[in-house]
């Protein structure tokens, strides 16, 4: 059993590294990111790794995973030391519009064989 103590300093500990994770994104990632049609967000920091969700023109640009470790991944181990990797992950709004996409594409390939 893990004293309630340890665990919510451990907790402290993970929160305050998310913050700076997050004021790292807004102030030097982002902006970059947003120049060239893409934006990305903070979904979670656990066991060291640091999850984002790539949007608009990042959302599957091929680039996307050298940005991803080359770039993004480089700067935070730098200026965040207890990061271990960058990864992407599809969060609930993209995992929602790929569905809506998919839903549409299929209705409309349904139509198009009708009026054939």
């Amino acid at each position: 059993c893990v004293p309630i103590s340890r665990t919510l300093a451990a907790e402290a500990v993970v929160s305050t590294q998310s913050t700076g994770i997050k004021e790292l994104l807004d102030t030097r990632i982002r902006p970059t990111v947003m120049e060239d049609g893409g934006d990305i967000r903070f979904v979670a920091f656990e066991d060291g790794i640091v999850k984002l969700a790539l949007q608009g023109s990042c959302s599957g640009c091929p680039s996307s995973s050298v940005t991803l470790k080359n770039g993004i991944e480089n700067m935070m181990q730098f200026y965040i030391p207890e990061v271990i990797s960058v990864e992407a992950v599809d969060d609930e709004i993209t995992e929602l519009q790929q569905k809506v996409f998919d839903d549409l594409e299929s209705k409309l390939d349904n139509d198009d064989g009708k009026n054939k």
